[in-house]
């Protein structure tokens, strides 16, 4: 099982960062694979309404979202923390 938490926080060990740690180490002690990104880390950029996504799903932005979207759809559970 892969689980995938998601950082929404942008500061470092605060509520939200200690407590995607313990869920996080929790999945871990029962046997799952787990991830965490930590949004403020990464490079994405808003929507600029190309509509490319409409024609094959896919956007034409190139930025850290597309390792996001992989790592959703390998991920059998998502945990979201945010302030």
């Amino acid at each position: 099982m892969k689980v995938l938490g998601i950082m929404g926080s942008p500061r470092k060990k605060s509520n939200t960062d200690l407590l995607l740690d313990e869920a996080m180490r929790g999945a871990k002690e029962a046997g799952a694979e787990v991830e965490k990104l930590v949004v403020i880390n990464l490079k994405i950029a808003p929507c600029a309404e190309y509509y490319a996504c409409f024609k094959d799903g896919e956007c034409i932005i190139k930025d850290d979202m597309q390792m996001v979207y992989a790592r959703l759809l390998e991920a059998d559970i998502v945990i979201l923390a945010s302030p």
